[in-house]
């Protein structure tokens, strides 16, 4: 289990205890509810690259409209590959599907579970950070910026998937409390940077869908800074 910020509870004041976006205890495996190989049988491995990017542009999505004062950016991407270009689009779309959860206070919000694989550690990470922000009437403003993009294959229990990592940076993030309205800086240090590792693999139900079935999230990443 990587270490994690605190989230604070009721007998703890919000204000004494820096609140976490995402902490670090990573899933290690992700369950989502749609579930579709794209990597499993000939036919995917023998679809062409435009064909691919069709599919995946296809794709009915869950709606994430984040209010204004909360904006994530992520680092444009250079990859060529289709397969790894879509993998890593659906690991930002994990990422940001859990903030997303805690924005709307809803640990049972739509958008996580459409990018995690059903019964995975990571569909459980994700769930586990909004509610322990929801329960807390925690929530999170500011901007959260992501860089580093990196995608190599062998991800998944089969290993047959994509392996993405990535940093993000809260150092202009801060906590809410949701009953004051009282805005909570983080503290200012290496506990902002962040280092994400997500076992992506195909959905079995979606053509070029991928789902996060492993995530790990560690803070104080040297390599993020």
């Amino acid at each position: 289990m990587n270490r994690s910020r605190t989230l604070p509870v009721a007998a703890v004041s919000l204000a004494a205890a820096a609140a976490l976006l995402l902490a670090g205890c990573g899933g290690d495996d992700g369950d989502s509810g749609e579930d579709k190989a794209a990597g499993g049988g000939s036919a995917e491995k023998s679809a062409s690259p435009s064909a691919k990017k069709s599919a995946a542009a296809a794709i009915e999505r869950p709606a994430m409209k984040f209010p204004s004062d909360v904006r994530l950016v992520f680092e444009k991407s250079e990859l060529t590959d289709p397969e790894q270009a879509a993998a890593l689009n659906d690991a930002q779309n994990y990422a940001r599907s859990t903030v997303y959860g805690i924005v709307e206070q809803d640990p049972e919000n739509a958008a996580y579970k459409f990018y995690s694989e059903a019964g995975s550690d990571a569909r459980e990470y994700a769930k586990s950070q909004i509610r322990n922000h929801s329960s807390a009437d925690f929530s999170v403003t500011g901007e959260r910026s992501h860089s580093d993009a990196k995608v190599q294959p062998g991800g998944g229990a089969d290993k047959k998937g994509m392996v993405v990592t990535f940093c993000s940076d809260e150092s202009k993030m801060s906590g809410k409390d949701l009953r004051t309205k009282e805005k909570i800086p983080f503290e200012p240090g290496p506990k902002n940077y962040w280092f994400w590792r997500i076992e992506m693999v195909p959905s079995k139900s979606t053509d070029g869908l991928w789902l996060a079935q492993k995530a790990k999230v560690k803070d104080e990443a040297a390599q993020c800074r």
